[in-house]
């Protein structure tokens, strides 16, 4: 009887370490993400300025991370006094261009092309991510 209980006890603690392991991997996985999605966000803001922004606003940045900037052509017959942006980098992440997701969409020429480069604003990433789960 003895030996069962010993048996049991060492499984117990087994599974305990087991678990323990586990969760401290896991901690480890979402940290090491979260520290790269930070620095990707320092790109474009500064410490102090992540540090003010809720929950909410910090989803809606990542989410536009990959989804906040497109290029289209710019429409015929229309003379726009456009800010020009250089795209030298393959990547059309607003961190890259080193630019801010603000509360309007931003609208730049892209030099040496007939298109514009057009930067979502916070209000419609939002709308985007809501209706992406809805």
């Amino acid at each position: 009887m003895q030996l069962f209980n010993y048996i049991s006890s060492l499984n117990s603690k087994s599974i305990m370490l087991k678990i323990i392991a586990l969760f401290t991997f896991i901690s480890l996985c979402f940290f090491s993400i979260a520290q790269k999605q930070n620095g990707e966000f320092l790109k474009s803001y500064s410490k102090k300025e992540l540090s003010k922004f809720d929950k909410e606003t910090i989803e809606i940045l990542e989410y536009g991370i990959t989804n906040a900037v497109y290029i289209t052509t710019i429409p015929s017959g229309k003379e726009l006094n456009l800010p020009e942006i250089n795209l030298t980098s393959n990547s059309l992440k607003f961190t890259d261009l080193g630019l801010k997701i603000l509360n309007q969409n931003q609208y730049f020429k892209v030099q040496g092309a007939e298109n514009m480069l057009v930067i979502k604003s916070l209000y419609v990433l939002k709308n985007e991510l809501e209706n992406k789960y809805n």
